[in-house]
Formats: C-alpha cells, structure tokens, sequence
C-alpha cells in the first residue's frame, strides 16, 4: 500500500495537532486537526485571518457547552501539503487571536483513509482503492451522532463496567469525559472525590465543568488499560450534555495511539506508540 501524500505536523503543549495550510488567497496559516468539527473552521480573530472569503448564509453551531448561529461561507480553495480542494465550506467561529487560525474537519478528513504517525509527526493520505487496514491494530467501529464519530469501548469506574459509546474528537485536549446524561443516569457525582476541577469552552463561546477522577480501567477491542484519569461533566448544554453519546475522547488520549481514520469504510484504527505511558497531567506525579 503507497501513501499519495504526507504532511508534516506539529504536536502542540496542547497535545493537538496542528497543519500549516493556506485558505484561498492567505499566507501559510496554523490550523487545528479536529475530527470533532463536521467542517472546515476560519477564526476571525487571529491575525491573519485577513484572506478573502465571502460569507453568504447562516448555520447552527452545536459545540461541547451549547449551540449558537454562526456565519458560513460556501466556496473556498484549500491547500494542505500538495492536496488543493476546491469548493469548501468554511464557518466563521471566533476563538482568541493567538491560539489558531482555523479548523481542519471532516469535510476534509473523511475524503480518503489518513494516518496520524506520532512518531514521525507525519500524516498519510491513501486512495481508498488501494488501502488497505494495518495489520494487528486495535479495530473501533465508527457510527456517527450529531455528525461526529462515535466509537464503542468499555469503562470500569467504581468497580462497575460500563459499555459506552464516545467521540473521538481529536481538536479536544482533554482524555475522557463522560457527558451529563451518563454521569446522572448512574448516580456517579460524588461517587468519588475529584482530584480536579476543570472550566471548558468551545466554539459555542459557552463554557462549564467537569469533575476529573479516576476510572478503572479502560479498554479498547480487548486493549485494557488501568487506572485512566477521566471526568464526570455537569455540562448542561452543547454535545457534553447530549445522551447521543456517552462520553468524548480528547487528544490528550489520543496521541497515544498511531491512528489509521478510514471513514469511508466505518473504522477507526489504532496502534500504541512511544506515548502510551506520557504521563497525563505532570501535577498528578509531584
């Protein structure tokens, strides 16, 4: 199997992934990789955001704390490594200045299998003709809510297992919330005493809280892994709230993994690299 394309990426503090890319008539520009956002995302507030684009319509916004309207504009060129695509759907979605310049999304994620190599900060891009799944990998299933993808896993939390259905959103820095719904359905606020307490915004321009604790273990397609920091969220309203799902996974449990993204087919693969055993939070070992 050959890869048509790689491209170079940056590993952020934020354990995100960042691409330099180009939007129509811009300069390079740093956009986040996130398959929690169904399309392509311009911040207008960073400083080089100055491109032409027009906007002509209006969407609805669903983000981890709530839903707003926001603009959107329908026909944009862009340019990642040596892939230009044409006609692509861009929303205007407002973060702080200096933390990116846009999103990469599905519309762009999902068009042929991708390879997220940790190791080498490189991504491969496959025809889908020629893919072909990497051989001993862990195997998710991909079903989709609210547009995003949502994988099967098991969570043991309290000495109680759980099969659960969560997102995997790669533009989340965090490692694994359960939402509201789930976390009141089994009684699990004040089950255990937190070690944390974390505020989260998002593209909603919302904001709330989660209660970070300590699940069990965690396993993946016959892969258990023990005593995974976790959170319960008392978010009440965006995609944290929804019963759609059970639960997000964010990059900071991502990256531990080499990810094989075949959409088109419905699988997500995964391959434990160098950063399985990276500590998750550096306060959690003083």
């Amino acid at each position: 199997m050959k890869d048509i394309q790689k491209i170079p990426f940056e590993l952020g503090a934020d354990n995100r992934i960042y691409l330099r890319c180009r939007v129509n008539d811009s300069d390079t520009l740093r956009f986040l990789l996130d398959t929690g956002a169904t399309d392509m995302v311009m911040n207008p507030n960073a400083p080089r955001s100055n491109y032409t684009m027009n906007f002509d319509s209006e969407v609805t916004n669903s983000g981890a704390t709530g839903v707003n309207q926001i603009r959107s504009s329908s026909s944009n060129r862009f340019i990642v490594g040596k892939t230009a695509v044409e006609n692509m759907r861009f929303l205007s979605i407002p973060y702080p200045a200096d933390i990116w310049d846009g999103v990469i999304g599905l519309s762009f994620i999902g068009r042929c299998p991708m390879r997220i190599d940790y190791h080498r900060r490189m991504i491969y891009l496959y025809d889908s003709e020629d893919f072909e799944a990497p051989e001993g990998a862990l195997r998710l299933k991909v079903e989709y809510e609210m547009g995003v993808p949502v994988v099967p896993v098991r969570v043991r939390i309290n000495g109680h297992d759980y099969p659960i259905r969560v997102e995997v959103d790669m533009g989340s820095d965090r490692i694994l919330d359960l939402n509201t719904p789930f976390v009141r359905a089994h009684n699990l606020l004040g089950s255990q005493t937190p070690f944390a307490i974390s505020r989260i915004s998002s593209s909603d321009e919302n904001t709330g809280e989660l209660l970070n604790v300590f699940f069990d273990e965690l396993e993946l397609d016959g892969l258990v892994l023990p005593r995974i920091p976790g959170a319960f969220s008392t978010v009440t309203a965006g995609v944290q709230a929804s019963d759609k799902m059970d639960g997000v996974f964010g990059n900071n449990f991502l990256q531990r993994f080499n990810m094989t993204l075949d959409f088109q087919r419905g699988y997500i693969y995964l391959e434990p690299n160098n950063l399985l055993y990276k500590p998750f939070y550096d306060f959690l070992l003083r």
